[in-house]
């Protein structure tokens, strides 16, 4: 037996009681049960965590509390609709987009809205894309229209969410509109007159 040999037997042997074979880098992969992990990442845990985060984003929206709102943005973000794109690129500038929305909402009857989400679409772990309903509520909780945006949100390493981009799909005053097709409007803009 060479000197070679009986190194990498020896190293094998060393190896083999770690798990790994000699000089492949390998390592075993030993199988767990449900962790903690697992059960914070299952499919109703992870959508409730994005619920959580709308939730949030409501109260600073509905309550004018643009700090609150800050804290939910991810800067660079981009802002498009139909009227508009812009490129949020530092906190002020949310400030400055979420600035007077409150009053804009309050003098049209609107004091509070919820957050429903009508779609997730999961591109990785912790990349997603909520389209969310967003209904104009009265101090009665009366319906008095909606709007719907879809939303790009990425999991920082805090575990939280913070939106990248949305989609701004735009508003109905109609209470019975539905968020996804409305039939007052044809693929042209036109309402068909």
């Amino acid at each position: 037996m060479s000197q070679r040999s009986a190194r990498n037997d020896a190293a094998g042997e060393a190896s083999s009681a770690r798990g790994r074979a000699p000089g492949s880098g390998a390592h075993q992969i030993v199988s767990k049960g449900p962790t903690d992990e697992a059960a914070r990442t299952s499919p109703q845990r992870e959508q409730a965590s994005v619920q959580e985060y709308f939730d949030r984003f409501a109260a600073a929206m509905t309550s004018g509390d643009i700090k609150a709102m800050k804290k939910l943005w991810g800067v660079p973000a981009f802002v498009i609709g139909t009227c508009e794109a812009r490129v949020v690129q530092s906190e002020d500038e949310v400030e400055a987009f979420f600035g007077g929305k409150k009053d804009l909402y309050n003098a049209e009857g609107i004091v509070e809205t919820r957050a429903e989400i009508t779609h997730l679409d999961w591109v990785g772990a912790d990349l997603v894309i909520a389209t969310v309903r967003w209904p104009y509520l009265d101090k009665n909780d009366r319906v008095l229209g909606e709007e719907s945006s879809s939303y790009t949100l990425l999991r920082g390493e805090d575990g939280s969410f913070k939106v990248r981009s949305i989609t701004m799909r735009g508003a109905s005053n109609d209470p019975t509109a539905s968020s996804d097709s409305d039939a007052s409007e044809h693929k042209d803009g036109t309402d068909g007159e």
